[in-house]
């Protein structure tokens, strides 16, 4: 099994995550091609989804040859766990209020009463990874930091 791993530095976030690449398979190979590169990103906490650190990524902040690529539903809910990493992928014009082009977001949920409830409805997102046991614990610790020093710099790196 594969890992990826999610480092914020001023937290000191640094947890470890099993893909699902049996359940989600494209959506657990995005998110290894951007571990390969170690790419980083501007991550927030969230509005509106509950206990979630997002980390939204329009097609214009990604390598080329991963933005335009179409990520289907697969593993998908709208109630995501306690440790589970989702992506949500939108197609151009097909959201308000995005920017122009594919949209992708990777969602960290560190607590309880997660939940895909958007102003302009209900999205469902890919479960395509998990933390692991050992590192949950202090990722929710972590998340909650961030929670409090607001918008971060994530980075996503095979572990």
């Amino acid at each position: 099994m594969r890992r990826i791993r999610f480092v914020e530095e001023r937290s000191g976030l640094s947890a470890c995550c099993d893909l699902l690449e049996n359940e989600a398979p494209e959506s657990a190979a995005f998110l290894w091609e951007l571990a390969q590169r170690g790419q980083s990103f501007d991550a927030i906490h969230a509005m509106w989804t509950g206990p979630e650190i997002s980390v939204p990524m329009p097609a214009a902040t990604l390598p080329e040859d991963l933005s335009c690529r179409v990520i289907p539903e697969e593993n998908a809910t709208s109630f995501p766990a306690v440790g589970e990493i989702v992506l949500a992928y939108a197609g151009a014009r097909t959201l308000r209020g995005l920017p122009p082009g594919p949209f992708f977001d990777i969602g960290l949920f560190y607590g309880e009463g997660g939940r895909l409830l958007m102003p302009f409805g209900w999205l469902r997102a890919n479960v395509c990874a998990r933390i692991v046991q050992e590192d949950l614990a202090k990722a929710q610790a972590d998340m909650k930091t961030i929670r409090r020093n607001g918008a971060c710099r994530l980075v996503i790196q095979t572990a």
